[in-house]
């Protein structure tokens, strides 16, 4: 093989790697749950099945919006993440990527969203997610984050616009279901990131992030995130009210709640933290495992 065979080669790779780089700021998976949560908001919001066009820009348009707000998360926090094992090796702080790039791929990828959103959804959605967007970059990542123990708490309303933006993308207003909908997600947040920062807890203390583990102690964490979990069921409760969900929605939120309170109380009386990534990992599944039956009965119901 020649060398420049080999060069070529290696160019390739290279390339392949400033890709794989920039898809991984856009955190992929909370990105892909913020396309499961429109979804479902936008079967409820139409009363049937929702206008093609706008329910594809929808969703890409959310997606794209919650890729930006990533990205430029990790922008700002590039000097917490370098200080943390946990992140220490994601493309910034390792340095693989230049800051430079990755301000203009978040730009690139935001604007790209809002205006999907503005020009086949409605000016309403692509306002939402802007909101959004703007909340969690700018008053969760560069204020709440690093001056209060509540930052995930508050900042949570951010990671729940999904629905928002799905109701909005078909009717231009809101209404009780999405609010609903928004906050099961908000509620949701809490349990499920102080999961992480009690596993995590030194890494945050080391990087002088007030994470609430590290201000009042795993006791009185593990003592929210059950309260947390228990307030999650008369939220997904009252949504049944509404017309257009059913049973299917009905039992199978009842027992994933049931599960995660449960798994939230057993982690609550043991002193061990042996149970807090398995409370993590189940958290994870729980948002999607909620709205994608949410989104079965809609469709269920228009056979």
């Amino acid at each position: 093989m020649t060398a420049n065979s080999l060069n070529k080669i290696g160019s390739r790779e290279a390339i392949g790697q400033k890709i794989f780089d920039l898809f991984s700021l856009t955190k992929p998976t909370i990105t892909l749950l913020v396309a499961v949560t429109v979804i479902p908001s936008l079967l409820l919001a139409a009363g049937g099945l929702p206008d093609l066009g706008a329910s594809i820009a929808a969703i890409v348009g959310a997606c794209l919006a919650s890729a930006s707000a990533a990205v430029f998360n990790q922008v700002v926090e590039v000097d917490i993440d370098f200080k943390m094992n946990r992140t220490k090796l994601r493309s910034l702080a390792s340095g693989r990527l230049p800051k430079e790039l990755a301000i203009l791929f978040g730009l690139s990828t935001g604007i790209l969203g809002f205006l999907i959103l503005y020009i086949y959804a409605t000016p309403a959605a692509a306002l939402t997610a802007t909101c959004g967007h703007l909340f969690y970059v700018f008053f969760y990542t560069m204020y709440l984050k690093r001056r209060t123990e509540q930052n995930i708490v508050i900042g949570g309303a951010a990671g729940a616009v999904g629905p928002l933006i799905g109701w909005t993308a078909i009717t231009g207003h809101l209404a009780w279901p999405a609010w609903s909908l928004f906050l099961i997600i908000f509620l949701w947040t809490p349990p499920h990131f102080w999961a992480l920062a009690i596993k995590y807890q030194e890494d945050y203390a080391q990087a002088g992030i007030p994470m609430y583990p590290v201000i009042h102690g795993e006791k009185k964490t593990k003592r929210l995130m059950l309260l947390y979990t228990i307030s999650l069921l008369p939220c997904i409760i009252s949504l049944y009210s509404y017309e257009g969900v059913g049973w299917i929605y009905l039992l199978c939120s009842i027992a994933f709640t049931s599960k995660f309170i449960f798994d939230a109380y057993r982690l609550y009386l043991t002193k061990s933290n042996a149970g807090v990534m398995p409370f993590f990992h189940f958290s994870c599944s729980y948002v999607f495992a909620i709205f994608g039956a949410l989104t079965l009965d809609c469709l269920f119901q228009l056979l």
